[in-house]
C-alpha cells in the first residue's frame, strides 16, 4: 500500500474494530485528563504512563490480529521491486490498520514534549534573557572533563561559542519548539516532521549529557518518523497530508486545476 493509494477495506473482526476504538478512546481521553492534571498542577498520580503501556499492549495485539486479516493482501498487491517492503513492515508503517497503534504512542510523546515546552513557557528563567538555558549550558561543560566525558569536545565548543552567546534566542527555540512538537503529535499534524524535530532536540540533550527520558523519547519518536504515513491517521494528518502531498507528488492544494485526485493514504 503505498502513500496515497486508495483505502481498502479489509476484513476485520468486529472484535478487533471495536476493541481498537475503545483503546484510542481511552488513550485519548485520558491524555486530555493528564494534560489537564498537570497544568494544574496536582501532584497526585493519575497513573496515566501505566496506563498509556497497558492500552499500547492492547493495541499491539489488536494490531497483529488484523495484520492477520490483511496479511494475504499485503503479499498478494507487493510491488514488483527488486528490494520489495516486507508485508508486515507495510502493515505496521503504511497500513491503517495500525493507527490505532500508533496513536497511543502519539498521546505519550505528544504530551511529553508538550508539556516539557509549557513548564518553559512559564518559567521567566526561560524568558529572553536564557536564563535557565546558560545554567544547562553550563552544567553541560563541567562535563567535558576525564578520559571519558560525558560530552564530546566538539560539541562543548558549539556550546560555548554558539549557544551560549546566543542563550536568548536559543531558550526561545528551545521552549516554543517544544511545544510546537508536541502539539504537532498530539493532533496528528504533520507528525513525522514534528517526531523528527522532537527527536533532533532529543539528541541535543544527549550529547549535552542529559539522559533523563530522552532515550525513550528519542527511540518512540523515531518510530513516528518511520511510520510518518500511517501515524497521523487518526488526526489532522488523515486530510493534511493528501491535500499536501509530496515533493514529487503534489496534493489536491497544488495540483492544476482539473488535475487528477489525490486518493487518500493507507
Amino acid at each position: 500500500m503505498s502513500m496515497y493509494s486508495t483505502p481498502t477495506q479489509p476484513q476485520t473482526n468486529p472484535v478487533v474494530r471495536w476493541g481498537m476504538i475503545g483503546v484510542i478512546a481511552i488513550a485519548g481521553l485520558w491524555t486530555l485528563f493528564h494534560l489537564i492534571w498537570e497544568l494544574n498542577q496536582q501532584t497526585a498520580n493519575d497513573y496515566w504512563g501505566i496506563a498509556l503501556v497497558i492500552l499500547f499492549l492492547v493495541a499491539l495485539v489488536l494490531a497483529f490480529v488484523q495484520y492477520s486479516y490483511e496479511r494475504a493482501t499485503l503479499i498478494r498487491t507487493t510491488p514488483a521491486e527488486r528490494f520489495p517492503e516486507p508485508a508486515i513492515s507495510r502493515f505496521f508503517l503504511a497500513s491503517t490498520g495500525a493507527a490505532g497503534m500508533w496513536f497511543v504512542v502519539r498521546m505519550d510523546v505528544g504530551a511529553e514534549w508538550f508539556l516539557a515546552g509549557w513548564e518553559k513557557v512559564t518559567s521567566p528563567a526561560w524568558g529572553t534573557s536564557g536564563l535557565a538555558l546558560k545554567g544547562f549550558v553550563a552544567g553541560a561543560l563541567a562535563k567535558t572533563s576525564g578520559p571519558n566525558p560525558a560530552v564530546q569536545g566538539w560539541y562543548a565548543q558549539f556550546l560555548k561559542n554558539f549557544v551560549l552567546p546566543n542563550a536568548g534566542f536559543f531558550s526561545f527555540i528551545v521552549t516554543w519548539g517544544e511545544v510546537a512538537v508536541g502539539l504537532g503529535i498530539l493532533l496528528g499534524a504533520l507528525t513525522g516532521i514534528a517526531a523528527g524535530f522532537g527527536v533532533l532536540m532529543n539528541l541535543n540533550y544527549l550529547l549535552a549529557g542529559t539522559v533523563s527520558v530522552n532515550p525513550i523519547l528519542g527511540m518512540l519518536g523515531l518510530f513516528l518518523v518511520i511510520s510518518w504515513r500511517v501515524c497521523g491517521w487518526i488526526g489532522v494528518d488523515r486530510w493534511l497530508l493528501p491535500a499536501l502531498g509530496l515533493p514529487w507528488k503534489p496534493g489536491a492544494w497544488f495540483r492544476p486545476s482539473g488535475g487528477e485526485a489525490t486518493p487518500l493514504p493507507s
